[in-house]
C-alpha cells in the first residue's frame, strides 16, 4: 500500500511577519512542521507498522521547507518530496490544492491513501485536504480521530466533531484529514537523523507538475488579504467591594 502524507512548514505564530501583499513572510521566520500534520504522519507510521505500507511525505514550499522533510524522514517515512517553485509563492488554498493534486496525478498515480492534518496553524481553514480530494475525484472524510480497519480495498475510521461522532467506511483510494491531539507523535531516533542528513530529496517545480503560471501563486489565488492586524487584548479591570457595586457596574456595561 502506498500512502502520501502532505505536511506543511509553518511559521512560529508567536512572531508573525508580513509581506507587502499581506502574506506571511515565511523566509524571515523560524519554522516548524505543522503540529496537526505531525499527527497525520504518526497515523501513517502506525499503519505502516501494521500493514508494511510505503509512506511518502510531500511538502510545498521554499527550499528551507526541506527541514520538515528531514524531520519526516527521521521519524520513519520512506520517501520525501519537495514541491518548490518561486511561482508557488502566495498561493491560497485553491492554488495550493491545484499543486498538491497535480503532484498525485503526475508523480504518485499509484497512491492508495492520502493523509492531511485537519488544519494548519498559520491559516486554520481546513480547506486544502477536501479541495485536493475533490480535484482527484476521491472520497474523503475530515476530523478523523481513529483508524479502525484498513484493507487493500477500504478504510474504516471514526470521525468526531463538536456536534457528532460517526463511523465511516471509504473505498480506496481516498483522502482523510486527521484531528489534532489524537496521537502522540514519536520522537526520531539517532539512526533516523543520520538517514535524514544523507537522504536524497526529490523536488518538482511548476512545469514538472504540468501546471501553468496562472494556476498558482498570486495569479492563481482569488483570495486576497486586504488587511492584517494584531488584536488588541488590553482590558480594563474595575474593582468592586459589594454586590450592589457589582450590579451597578454590570448595568453600566450593558447600557454602554
Amino acid at each position: 500500500m502506498n500512502i502520501v502524507v502532505f505536511i506543511k512548514q509553518v511559521p512560529d505564530t508567536n512572531d508573525v511577519k508580513w509581506t507587502p501583499n499581506n502574506n506571511i513572510d515565511r523566509a524571515s521566520m523560524d519554522s516548524i512542521m505543522n503540529p496537526v500534520d505531525k499527527q497525520a504522519l504518526e497515523a501513517a507510521l502506525r499503519i505502516k507498522e501494521q500493514n508494511g505500507s510505503k509512506i511518502t511525505a510531500v511538502t510545498m514550499g521554499p527550499n528551507k521547507a526541506v527541514e520538515v522533510l528531514k524531520e519526516a524522514v527521521a521519524m520513519g517515512v520512506d520517501e520525501a518530496v519537495l514541491l518548490c517553485d518561486s511561482k508557488f509563492a502566495g498561493s491560497d488554498t485553491l492554488a495550493t490544492s491545484k499543486v498538491l493534486s497535480a503532484s498525485i496525478k503526475e508523480k504518485f498515480k499509484d497512491t492508495d491513501l492520502i493523509l492531511f492534518g485537519q488544519s494548519a496553524i498559520d491559516g486554520e481553514t481546513s480547506q486544502t485536504g477536501p479541495a485536493v480530494a475533490v480535484r482527484l475525484n476521491m472520497p474523503f472524510i475530515s476530523q478523523v480521530n481513529e483508524v479502525l480497519e484498513l484493507t487493500d480495498e477500504y478504510i474504516t475510521v471514526n470521525s468526531e466533531t463538536e456536534t457528532y461522532k460517526t463511523t465511516c467506511k471509504l473505498n480506496l483510494p481516498c483522502v482523510i484529514c486527521i484531528n489534532n491531539y489524537i496521537f502522540k507523535p514519536r520522537l526520531a531516533r539517532i539512526e533516523g537523523y543520520i538517514k535524514a542528513q544523507d537522504y536524497n530529496y526529490k523536488s518538482y517545480n511548476l512545469y514538472e507538475l504540468n501546471l501553468g503560471e496562472c494556476d498558482t501563486g498570486i495569479k492563481g489565488s482569488p483570495t486576497y488579504v486586504s488587511k492584517v492586524y494584531r488584536k488588541d487584548d488590553k482590558r480594563t479591570c474595575n474593582f468592586v467591594n459589594t454586590a450592589e457595586e457589582l450590579a451597578s457596574s454590570i448595568k453600566e456595561v450593558i447600557k454602554s
